[in-house]
């Protein structure tokens, strides 16, 4: 049987052009002047769920009643003589973008409107999916943060201030690296809880963290202690050697507490082991690899001592090439009402009891200066835990010295009656002074404190407290 070659075609007839219009993806939808539908393709069946057959020959209006979809397009084509485009949403689920087009001829009589729709629903559920993905990732980023800030407030160091917050984003950044730290604070601030907490959040915290108070061992036993010592090193070692805490502290943290106590000689072998990543050990002659990070941490002003002959200045440089300064409590007074309440429940439970704090008691407490910070805190609360013998603890089982320290308060901001502006100065000014050097004992923690001058701070010193010590 023979084939014929069809011949190519080379002209738009109307079947041909209704064949285009039948296969096209997007829906080709046409009315005339009368609003009656007179072509519609295949599409239509996709979006509404009706055949082309049953929409033509249908008037606008017929096709609205039946709500197969909406918001109607030509209305307002028609009415702006131009087209227009907006989103529609059909009777089976779908999103369509629709551009109305209106014809109008020689006379400028509405002759036909051409709706093109594209159904956009698989972009527009992409789009959903985008809108869902970018909530979730915000409620994660948003519970990320509160896991954060309870990572921070650990146990013993809860963080309410901008002051910490920013002190402990700081140290997780800085804990990415490897490099030394050297943390400044007075005591009971929190440094060993600081060194804790960047020892945690750094690639060594599968390793060990090794704490050695530096004032707490005595100098002749300190090179033995942090470097260890070799078999038979001397008379009365262990036969096997000690292992020291530069050792122990392997792929893990070493924590130098205290690091403004250690003797000179010591000094100089710690600056070995920082610059080489080598030591010896007591009596030993075979070189140790070092392979741990170190943290230091002190209450003394190094840089004070180093002028003073006092601290290796190479020492303090290697020590310090991150240096965080924690603030006292004073500092961060949003602090002091949670910390009474964790130390409250914690000192509850180890003594099974059920203490509460009374809002009197909570104020004076909280209006101290807390010059021995969280420590002093801590103390305070176990003490008044084990000591009140009523359930409520309230003023009368405070200390001496924190019911002083709230009636000077209330005096340097209560006069019984008006008095001269110099004379109410000079005893708000008496009152503080009092107060500081009381409790820090020196003009130069005076003047730290009440952030002023060393001279002026002993000036004042001699003026107001009488039964000063000595003041330097």
């Amino acid at each position: 049987m023979a084939h014929h070659k069809k011949e190519p075609v080379t002209q738009l007839d109307y079947n041909t052009l209704k064949k285009i219009l039948d296969h096209s993806f997007d829906e080709i939808y046409v009315t005339n002047a009368e609003g009656i539908v007179i072509y519609v393709n295949n599409a239509a069946e996709r979006h509404y769920g009706v055949k082309a057959s049953e929409i033509i020959g249908k008037s606008s209006q017929e096709i609205s009643e039946k709500k197969l979809w909406g918001p109607r397009v030509s209305p307002i084509a028609i009415k702006r003589k131009r087209s227009f485009t907006l989103e529609q949403k059909t009777c089976t689920g779908k999103t369509l973008l629709t551009t109305a087009t209106p014809i109008w001829d020689e006379e400028g009589h509405l002759e036909l409107v051409i709706e093109n729709s594209r159904d956009i629903t698989e972009p527009e559920g992409l789009k959903f999916e985008l809108d869902k993905s970018t909530q979730l990732l915000k409620r994660y980023k948003t519970e990320v943060e509160e896991l954060r800030k309870k990572e921070m407030s650990t146990p013993d160091f809860i963080v309410r201030s901008k002051k910490m917050s920013d002190l402990l984003e700081l140290a997780q950044r800085i804990a990415s690296v490897e490099s030394t730290v050297l943390l400044l604070g007075e005591s009971g601030t929190g440094k060993g809880i600081v060194a804790k907490y960047i020892h945690k959040n750094s690639s060594r915290k599968n390793g060990p963290f090794i704490p050695i108070n530096c004032a707490s061992i005595p100098s002749e036993l300190m090179e033995s202690e942090l470097f260890g010592y070799a078999k038979g090193a001397f008379t009365g070692a262990h036969e096997k050697g000690k292992l020291g805490l530069i050792e122990l502290a392997n792929d893990g943290t070493l924590f130098l507490d205290e690091i403004g106590e250690l003797p000179m000689k010591m000094q100089a072998k710690l600056l070995q082991v920082l610059q080489d990543n080598q030591y010896f050990k007591v009596g030993g002659r075979e070189v140790q690899q070092a392979n741990c990070r170190i943290i230091a941490a002190t209450n003394r002003n190094l840089k004070e001592m180093v002028e003073k002959g006092e601290f290796r200045e190479d020492l303090y440089y290697r020590l310090n090439v991150f240096e965080i300064e924690i603030p006292p409590l004073r500092e961060r007074e949003e602090e002091i009402i949670p910390l009474i309440h964790y130390f409250l429940d914690k000192y509850n439970n180890k003594y099974r009891v059920s203490h509460q704090i009374s809002q009197n008691c909570l104020n004076i407490l909280s209006s101290y200066w807390w010059p021995g910070n969280i420590r002093e805190l801590e103390n305070t609360i176990e003490r008044l835990v084990v000591v009140a013998p009523e359930t409520i603890i309230n003023e009368s089982h405070l200390p001496r010295h924190l019911l002083d320290n709230s009636q000077k308060h209330e005096s340097l901001i209560l006069f019984p009656k008006a008095v001269p502006l110099d004379e109410a100065i000079n005893e708000v000014e008496k009152n503080l002074i009092e107060k500081a050097y009381k409790e820090l004992g020196s003009s130069y923690e005076v003047a730290k404190a009440l952030k002023t001058s060393q001279s002026k701070a002993s000036r004042l010193i001699r003026k107001y407290c009488t039964n000063r010590e000595k003041t330097s």
